[in-house]
């Protein structure tokens, strides 16, 4: 008979952490395989460890499409929802809860940022302190450093290719709403966001953005802090046209209309479930 797959062997203590993995980059353009799901069932597992187990699956998805560039785990880092970057070495656990979001960004667009959110002693930004610390064993070190047998590339003076305005979405920061039920009947998904008082704010400090397989729902000043639920990926597909936010006393009610309004649904982020080959 054959032998048993054996179980993962744990470095540290056994925990159940659901956080989602967006790859920035990708859910700007709208990439359906830019996020993942990912359960973290050991208190030692580090945001680089996560980083590294992302690229890897988003790559293999990818690989096939025409003018896809593969991602290196060594040009990105994390970063939570109010932006700060965490350093790679950290456990998951010890920054993010359960489901919270961790967003994958490019290097090069991080360092632009002042981090002192979670700088630690006399650093005021994590990148350089793991580069003094850590020297040529850091994370970041080799990440701009050429190999000592190649000849560095020439720096290319930059030049401006095009301009922009920010959207509210990358510059605004947000505390993530972690706590909300959901049922799903009557053709609707209804999701249940509770939160003492909303009502008495604006009518505008409620915002919402549908998609055919997403939802952000966003509260603006609510306790001196601006609260978003953000769902990248559905379980199912809704119409934007019908889905809608009920402004109650003290919650929000978050109607969404089912394209398939038989069908029952078990969880609101998709996940992919057992055997299957890619996400639907």
């Amino acid at each position: 008979p054959a032998a048993a797959a054996a179980a993962p062997v744990l470095v540290g203590r056994a925990i159940k952490l659901k956080v989602y993995v967006h790859y920035e980059g990708g859910v700007k353009k709208k990439d359906a395989t830019a996020t993942e799901a990912r359960l973290v069932t050991d208190d030692a597992t580090t945001v680089g460890q996560v980083i590294k187990d992302f690229v890897e699956k988003y790559n293999a998805k990818n690989v096939a499409t025409d003018g896809f560039i593969p991602l290196s785990a060594l040009s990105l880092c994390a970063r939570t929802d109010a932006q700060a970057v965490v350093m790679p070495d950290t456990p998951v656990s010890k920054t993010f809860g359960n489901g919270d979001d961790i967003w994958v960004v490019a290097l090069a667009e991080a360092m632009k940022e002042d981090n002192t959110a979670i700088a630690t002693g006399d650093a005021a930004n994590p990148i350089e302190a793991s580069r003094g610390k850590a020297r040529d064993k850091s994370y970041y070190y080799w990440a701009k450093k050429p190999v000592e047998s190649e000849t560095p590339a020439p720096i290319e003076l930059p030049r401006q290719i095009r301009t922009r305005i920010a959207n509210k979405e990358e510059v605004t920061h947000y505390k993530t709403i972690q706590s909300y039920s959901f049922e799903s009947e009557d053709g609707f998904v209804k999701v249940y966001i509770s939160l003492p008082g909303v009502g008495a704010l604006p009518k505008e400090s409620v915002e919402s953005e549908f998609g055919l397989r997403s939802c952000s729902i966003r509260v603006m000043g609510y306790n001196g802090f601006n609260h978003r639920l953000q769902v990248p990926k559905l379980s199912e597909e809704i119409v934007p046209g019908e889905s809608k936010v009920v402004v109650k006393k003290d919650t929000l009610i978050v109607r969404l209309k089912k394209v398939k309004k038989d069908f029952h649904w078990y969880e609101l982020h998709k996940t992919k479930g057992i055997g299957e080959t890619e996400e639907k």
